[in-house]
């Protein structure tokens, strides 16, 4: 039986036990956390209900953020040595079973950890930084003893005002040293350090550092930083720092934290990331987006690093997205004037693609002529003569945002000059050549019986018609342009085929006289009597390049051969009066003329003059003209004067050699009397009427009178 007892009772402690080491929350601690009273540190104090509890204390800089500073205490105080002077401090402790079962906790505690006594701080010594060292920081270091707290001053002028930025405190290991991280790239501050205690009256005071204040400044981080999206990567490319030996490339997928270096050295200041992890472009918000990545970049110069730049972000193009390039052709339409450019491409094999045609100027800025466009042709007026310009095809996925792909450029420089404008073309003009000479040839022409001289023939001169010749004058239609020289082609009229009349003309102007007596051969009788017309087209040239061709023209020239020469002599005969005033019937003998007879029968009446000339085989007719004097102006023409020996207006002329006194000699004026002190011009020429009634060459004379009249006149 008292086995029995003493089995139930073993059993019994045992169960008491397991339950009470797998109870939970079941211990109650008293804790006690020190506030403000030590300087060497906060002192915990704790008591539980249970010896074989173990304790775990908690701890953070606020009440609701703890972590596990101490575990698996068996003590029932700690003295947290760590804790910083003047700061607040949470604690919480935490009971476990030997199951490391939580089977109780405490409170949340606040302590305070007390400054030193004033008279056993340090006066902080020996303040030091690197100048310009980092561009996001500046590290501040100084000596002094490594229990005391310490508190940092800073101002933006040594004479400034000082205003505290931290408080801080270290272990017996650690260096002294703060990092000052709210500072603006290529900035000046200044620093001052002190060290914090209290006197006997409990009151805080500071040794602070003796001497100038501590002066640091940061780089400046590289700047102008640019990512522009290229085909499976990202170009970098920054201002060039000529203080910076290298570069280093850091990159992230967010923008504020973990950027991972991809560039540990690089000597430009430009950088394209091949390395992405993931091009795979995906819809965003109904457009079509690829991974976005940030960059970061450094400088290095004698050994010290710049920090980081302001963050870029860029996207890469998935390569299998990017479509190729098409072959880009350009044609020069000269057919009509202005000229225009075709610009003409091949289709690429692709689902849904279009294409975008741009143009880069001088200044490298790239204008899009058409955009989205299915169209394989397009034609454009041709640019400026003398200018060159790229364009630039790209084909677009539409499956992809109209993503364009590579991109083929061929160059166009407008070196085509404008075609020509023909001003004028001269047809069937003649060339007068005057070959005048003074003979002062006396006709002795005496009035009746006086031996006084009535008139001389003071000159005579021929005029000889130059023929044959087609003129052509021509000017630029753009007097801007450059012309090397020009190149005019000539064909007959009624024939396709132009040929080349003359090459490298630098003037405006050319006399077409390549004709033969045979090309100008004319056809037709009287009015309808014409020659053979001919065309005439001029191209320019400049560097190479022709312009189009002139419009055409066409003209005609005479031919040579029918130009019938001028009388052999034109004159007036001796006797052209008698003693009893003009056309009496008694004559007095006087000299010969030059040419011609000695007298003729005057027809009666008064004021009558004669000529004779030479006459012209195969002329058909004759012009006469006479003008006042010898300036050879004002010509009247009379009328055409017979070859036949017909009469034309009551008048008769007969070849001079057969002239005779009983023949009727050629009437040729019946106003002489308003030339009876004055002297006159007489010219004739030879008309063929087999050639449409051509002009020939013309013979003259100028006669003059004395101003003195016979006395029986």
């Amino acid at each position: 039986m008292r086995k029995y007892l003493l089995f139930i009772c073993l059993i019994f402690v045992s169960c008491s036990q397991t339950f009470l080491e797998e109870t939970q929350n079941a211990v109650f601690i008293k804790t006690k956390v020190s506030y403000n009273a030590l300087d060497t540190g906060i002192l915990l104090e704790w008591e539980t209900q249970w010896d074989f509890a173990r304790v775990k204390v908690l701890r953070g800089m606020n009440a609701n953020s703890l972590s596990v500073f101490r575990d698996n205490l068996a003590q029932n105080t700690l003295l947290d040595t760590e804790s910083i002077s003047g700061q607040d401090t949470y604690y919480q402790i935490q009971a476990f079973n030997s199951k490391n079962r939580l089977i109780g906790q405490s409170d949340v505690y606040k302590g305070l950890r007390s400054y030193k006594p004033y008279d056993q701080i340090m006066e902080p010594t020996n303040l030091k930084t690197y100048i310009a060292q980092y561009s996001d920081k500046i590290e501040i270091f100084w000596a002094g003893n490594s229990t005391d707290v310490f508190r940092v001053y800073r101002s933006i002028s040594a004479a400034g005002v000082f205003t505290e930025i931290a408080e801080v405190a270290f272990n017996s290991s650690e260096e002294l040293k703060y990092i000052d991280y709210k500072v603006d790239s290529g900035s000046h501050y200044f620093y001052k350090v002190s060290s914090i205690g209290k006197d006997l009256n409990g009151i805080i005071k500071e040794k602070l550092s003796t001497g100038s204040p501590l002066e640091g400044s940061t780089k400046i981080a590289p700047k102008g930083v640019k990512a522009i999206s290229t085909v499976g990567g990202i170009a970098l490319s920054w201002d060039n720092d000529i203080f910076s030996d290298y570069y280093q490339v850091y990159r992230s997928e967010t923008e504020e934290k973990d950027y991972e270096l991809v560039v540990p050295f690089i000597k430009n200041a430009k950088y394209t990331d091949y390395s992405l992890p993931n091009f795979t472009g995906t819809v965003v918000d109904g457009v079509w987006t690829y991974p976005s990545y940030y960059y970061k970049i450094k400088s290095f110069s004698k050994g010290q690093e710049s920090g980081f730049s302001t963050p870029i972000v860029g996207q890469a193009i998935d390569p299998a997205d990017f479509l190729p390039a098409s072959e880009l052709d350009i044609r020069l339409d000269k057919s009509v004037y202005p000229y225009q450019l075709i610009l003409s491409w091949k289709a690429i094999d692709h689902s849904a693609v279009t294409y975008r045609l741009s143009k880069i100027d001088n200044n490298n800025i790239t204008n899009i002529i058409i955009d989205n466009t299915s169209l394989l042709e397009y034609t454009i007026p041709n640019e400026a003569f003398g200018s060159q310009w790229e364009y630039r095809l790209q084909a677009l996925n539409n499956n992809i945002g109209n993503l364009p792909g590579e991109g083929t450029s061929k160059f166009y420089t407008s070196s085509s000059p404008a075609p020509p404008v023909i001003a004028t073309i001269s047809t069937n003009t003649r060339i007068f050549i005057t070959n005048t000479s003074e003979v002062n040839v006396e006709s002795h022409v005496y009035w009746g019986s006086d031996t006084s001289m009535v008139g001389t023939v003071k000159k005579e001169w021929l005029i000889t018609s130059i023929v044959g010749n087609i003129d052509l004058t021509w000017d630029k239609q753009i007097s801007s342009e450059y012309i090397d020289y020009y190149t005019i082609y000539r064909r007959k009229k009624g024939t396709t085929k132009f040929e080349v009349l003359k090459d490298n003309l630098t003037s405006l102007a050319y006399s077409d006289i390549s004709l033969t007596k045979s090309e100008l051969q004319g056809s037709g009788v009287g009015i309808d009597f014409v020659y053979p017309f001919y065309e005439y087209q001029i191209i320019a040239t400049f560097a190479g390049q022709k312009s189009a061709p002139s419009t055409i023209e066409s003209g005609s020239a005479i031919n040579p051969s029918d130009i019938l020469p001028a009388p052999d002599y034109v004159s007036i005969p001796a006797h052209w009066a008698d003693g009893n005033g003009f056309g009496r019937a008694t004559w007095a003998k006087g000299h010969l003329s030059p040419k011609g007879v000695e007298k003729v029968v005057g027809l009666g009446g008064a004021n009558h003059m004669y000529l004779t000339w030479g006459d012209v085989t195969l002329a058909s007719t004759y012009r006469v003209r006479h003008s006042r004097g010898s300036a050879q102006d004002n010509w009247i023409e009379n009328s055409e004067y017979p070859a036949n020996g017909t009469k034309k207006d009551s008048v008769q002329w007969f070849n001079n050699e057969t002239t005779t006194e009983s023949m009727t000699g050629l009437y040729v004026f019946s106003d002489w009397l308003g030339y009876s002190v004055e002297n006159a011009s007489f010219d004739v020429g030879s008309i063929n009427g087999a050639a449409g009634n051509l002009l020939g060459d013309v013979r003259g004379i100028w006669f003059t009178e004395p101003a003195t009249k016979p006395a029986h006149y």
